[in-house]
């Protein structure tokens, strides 16, 4: 005497799954082969067209308005020619007072001595 037994993983869909998906590939053949409705032709004189123009005219499109965009930085130019000369600016603030000297400013066409402080005179 055999006994049967069934895994846990055994399944009886498949067949059921099988037979199914058969019929129902069946059905959609039979409606487009055999139900589907057929196109029948009359034979009516030709179909009367009737045409009616519009009494106003259309409005007009919209205008098209481009957006310029900032676009890639080009290669610089070449330079221009120089200005012209600005105005000259305010004098500025007088300088400090020079250091004191002595009383003798120097010697005026002394000739013959040693010293160059003089401003006449061949000293150079």
């Amino acid at each position: 005497m055999s006994t049967y037994t069934r895994e846990p993983g055994d399944n009886g869909w498949a067949p059921v799954a099988i037979v199914m998906t058969v019929l129902v590939v069946a059905l959609l053949l039979g409606y487009f082969f055999w139900y589907a409705p057929s196109q029948t032709v009359t034979a009516a004189g030709p179909p009367t067209v009737n045409v009616t123009t519009p009494t106003t005219p259309a409005p007009n499109p919209p205008s098209t308005v481009v957006v310029p965009s900032q676009g890639p930085a080009g290669a610089p130019g070449p330079a221009g020619a120089p200005g012209p000369a600005g105005a000259p600016g305010p004098s500025g603030p007088s300088g400090p007072a020079g250091p004191s000297g002595s009383s003798d400013s120097g010697s005026t066409g002394s000739t013959g001595s040693g010293s160059t402080s003089g401003t006449s005179g061949s000293g150079g």
